[in-house]
């Protein structure tokens, strides 16, 4: 076993650990610390019931609303690829002519474009 493993109970063939993103704002993460009995906003598939959370868990939380990770999973709260980077609205180019003061200006809106 590796000395400098922060939990010792993991193995190697544990998968590796996925990065989570949340894009709505208005929610804070927080964590459930202590005897206080707090509750999830919504039931699970096939509860009738609001679920409890347990000490040390993470959850989202909004104003009075509190949403453990997996409702804000099934609620689509979460994801797990970052935001992509918008598409080129287009490209310019400028072409100034040696022979004098004209300034040539070309557009395309089509990615990759060049003359």
């Amino acid at each position: 076993m590796n000395a400098d493993r922060i939990r010792p109970d993991l193995d190697d063939n544990d998968p590796p650990p996925r990065r989570v993103f949340l894009f709505e704002p208005g929610w804070r993460v927080e964590m459930k610390v202590g005897n206080e009995r707090a509750f999830c906003y919504m039931m699970a598939p096939g509860q009738d019931y609001y679920h409890r959370f347990h000490d040390g868990e993470i959850y989202l939380k909004r104003g009075d609303e509190r949403i453990c990770m997996a409702c804000a999973q099934r609620r689509g709260l979460l994801s797990y690829a970052p935001k992509a980077l918008r598409e080129t609205l287009g490209s310019i180019e400028f072409s100034i002519e040696d022979s004098g003061s004209e300034i040539e200006l070309r557009w395309s809106d089509e990615p990759g474009w060049s003359t």
